[in-house]
């Protein structure tokens, strides 16, 4: 996967195991956030410090039931230098939503600025679809759901009626996760179970458009891997159709949450901003091609497992090095776990 803004290195060493000396093709590996700031603290900048920081949630901040308190101490204390933080999340939950469950684990106004998700842009999508019927007192659309959303979906609250039937259905909506995944299936070769795939299917031959809330392909939950709804924008067709046309994606790496991000940062410009991820393909893409700064979290997220082999591991050079040859996606920092 390669795009305006994306590096594919020249040459990539052969995986190298860990302990041997950082190559140079590598992005920076930074020991804590401090280090790309100028403040005095007896480390050099990493080039000019960032004017706002836009974040990542799972991976970074919290596995999903728990916050990472070296993380939050980061953020807060870039808040308190007068850096804007915003979190920029892909799940399928609204902004306040995500609030919400995010303060239950200790994280709030203290550490962030704002937030913008997903599923808040696909809500207002959604809500622009259905409330024409409503006003002109029409039935509702129909949305065949697709995915689990922990702690609910908004499907109801947007307008929709939901069916299980694929005949009765206006419109697919995909929400949250899918089933576990094995961390074997290599990046981008994730893959809807039979089941699914029937409906979806069914679903193409009566040329449904597909609403997905969410755009990550894997998911990490509480250090459990998940296969997540992206993975169907592939397999969904529609015949005689442009897939592009007929899918709706709404999250990194797609330009729409960046720019939004931004604009709750102050509306600074993206290459004085740097983005905070655990995944390649959307965090660190989508950010990279509109000229923002990008930094790798390797420890907790969507690569741990090739980034962080065996028990305790450190981070591996040559896994990094293969991540970035496969994607094409190089970071310009890289750092186990956020810190300040």
């Amino acid at each position: 996967m390669t795009g305006a803004g994306l590096q594919r290195p020249t040459s990539v060493p052969s995986p190298a195991p860990t302990g041997l000396l950082w190559p140079d093709v590598l992005p920076r590996r930074v020991a804590g956030l401090r280090g790309l700031f100028a403040h005095g603290q007896g480390e050099p900048a990493a080039g000019r410090a960032p004017r706002a920081l836009l974040v990542d949630v799972w991976g970074v901040l919290t596995d999903g039931t728990r916050a990472f308190p070296r993380a939050l101490e980061a953020v807060a204390t870039a808040r308190a230098l007068g850096v804007p933080v915003v979190l920029v999340s892909n799940t399928s939950r609204r902004s306040g939503e995500l609030a919400a469950m995010l303060a239950v684990q200790g994280i709030g106004e203290t550490h962030f600025d704002a937030i913008v998700t997903g599923g808040e842009l696909a809500f207002h999508h959604v809500r622009a679809l259905s409330e024409p019927r409503r006003l002109q007192g029409s039935p509702q659309l129909r949305a065949l759901v697709l995915g689990h959303q922990p702690g609910g979906h908004w499907a109801a609250a947007a307008g929709l009626a939901e069916t299980d039937d694929p005949d009765a259905a206006d419109l697919v909506l995909g929400v949250g996760i899918l089933g576990e995944l094995d961390g074997a299936v290599p990046l981008g070769q994730e893959r809807p179970d039979t089941p699914t795939l029937e409906i979806l299917r069914h679903a193409a031959g009566r040329r449904l458009p597909m609403i997905l809330t969410n755009a990550d392909r894997r998911v990490r939950l509480a250090g459990r891997l998940y296969a997540g709804i992206g993975i169907l924008a592939d397999a969904y067709r529609v015949p005689g159709q442009d897939p592009a046309g007929t899918v709706s994606v709404f999250g990194k790496p797609g330009r729409a949450v960046f720019d939004a991000g931004l604009a709750l940062a102050g509306r600074v410009p993206a290459g004085e901003a740097l983005m905070i991820g655990d995944t390649l393909t959307t965090d660190i893409a989508g950010a990279a091609a509109l000229g923002a700064r990008t930094l790798l979290v390797s420890k907790e997220g969507s690569h741990a497992a090739t980034l962080h082999p065996g028990p305790g591991g450190a981070l591996c050079a040559g896994g990094l090095a293969g991540l970035i040859e496969e994607t094409g996606i190089r970071p310009d920092h890289v750092m186990e776990a956020l810190k300040w």
